[in-house]
């Protein structure tokens, strides 16, 4: 019996493929299409509509085949695939030059394009990337690199900021031009009576006074000193340091530890209200070996009300909890939400 499937091209081919052999993208969805290319080609300019779609539909369909961007070398397969002809009939006959226009014969005895073969090799490509992203591996290492990174970051933000308070210390014994407050600048102010009479009583001595201040359209002179920045004045990162508060000298030594912590902040204040500083810096220290430097002070209250440090703190101390009456007033009566 005669086999009704012949090749569509009968000469061998010594041309290598330009598609690995095991490329496959029958899961991709998606095509790319060189719109300027294809409009200047020679095959926009020559081929008629049905001749148009026949070579489209190879050229998408040879995406899912494997190796992706190859044809078969059947001329009843590829009649097939440009529309459902048959190979035997003219209309197949009549576009089969212009559908498979710019396919050729490579060593492996299938047919390639020049630009589905570009178009494939972006596709691999771009599913490389892809796997490569969602990877949990890759995902787990970019996590310890950002965390690294975050740490680091961390460090050197403390070296910056220890060398520049050792600089202002060195530089506190040189006079500054700013400190002169000899120059006095008067400032006239105009003060009016006020429109609300005064019920209370007042005494003789109050009243006299009053005479003298609130005459109508009186001019009052004061000499108001200028504004100046002096080496004895706190600078906001001093001004924790010098604090007499029990949360000043606390967020201090967690500082000291890595730890971001604040005078000001609500969980200090609520943490210094309800543990010792033992207890907080027993927890500190647990944290760090946790997570290591740049922990937030909240993480830490977190540990303190989950009772994290009960076992460390029961062997460095016996004492128990610490007495509440103990605490200072300036952390007690800094709490705005724990009322002992």
């Amino acid at each position: 019996m005669c086999n009704p499937h012949k090749p569509f091209m009968a000469e061998v081919s010594d041309i290598d493929p330009p598609i690995p052999a095991d490329a496959d993208l029958r899961s991709v969805r998606w095509f790319k299409l060189d719109i300027v290319s294809l409009l200047n080609s020679d095959f926009m300019q020559l081929a008629n509509p049905e001749e148009f779609k026949a070579a489209f539909l190879l050229w998408t369909k040879s995406i899912h085949q494997v190796p992706a961007g190859s044809l078969p070398n059947d001329e009843a397969i590829l009649a097939m695939l440009a529309g459902g002809y048959d190979h035997r009939r003219k209309p197949w006959q009549r576009i089969r030059q212009m559908a498979l226009h710019g396919w050729d014969l490579c060593s492996d005895g299938r047919l390639y394009h020049q630009a589905v073969a570009g178009t494939v090799l972006d596709i691999l490509s771009a599913v490389q990337v892809r796997a490569q992203v969602t990877d949990p591996l890759n995902a787990q290492e970019a996590a310890k690199a950002k965390g690294k990174a975050r740490q680091q970051k961390f460090r050197d933000n403390q070296r910056a900021k220890r060398a520049m308070e050792k600089a202002r210390t060195q530089q506190g014994d040189e006079p500054s031009p700013v400190t002169d407050m000899t120059t006095v600048t008067p400032v006239t102010l105009r003060v009016t009576p006020p429109v609300t009479p005064v019920t209370s009583p007042i005494k003789e001595e109050d009243r006299e006074e009053d005479k003298e201040i609130h005459n109508d359209n009186a001019a009052v002179t004061l000499r108001v000193p200028p504004l100046s920045v002096t080496p004895e004045t706190p600078l906001p990162d001093e001004e924790e340091s010098s604090s007499p508060s029990r949360e000043g000298a606390l967020c201090k030594k967690l500082r000291a530890l890595g730890v971001r912590a604040a005078p000001h902040m609500v969980v200090v204040q609520e943490m210094c209200a309800r543990h010792a500083d033992e207890h907080i810096l027993d927890a500190a220290e647990i944290a760090l070996e946790k997570k290591g430097a740049g922990i937030h002070v909240g993480y830490i209250a977190a540990m303190l009300k989950n009772g994290a440090t009960e076992g460390k703190t029961k062997s460095r101390s016996t004492a128990g909890p610490p007495n509440r009456q103990l605490i200072p007033p300036v952390a007690v009566g800094g709490s705005h939400y724990v009322k002992l």
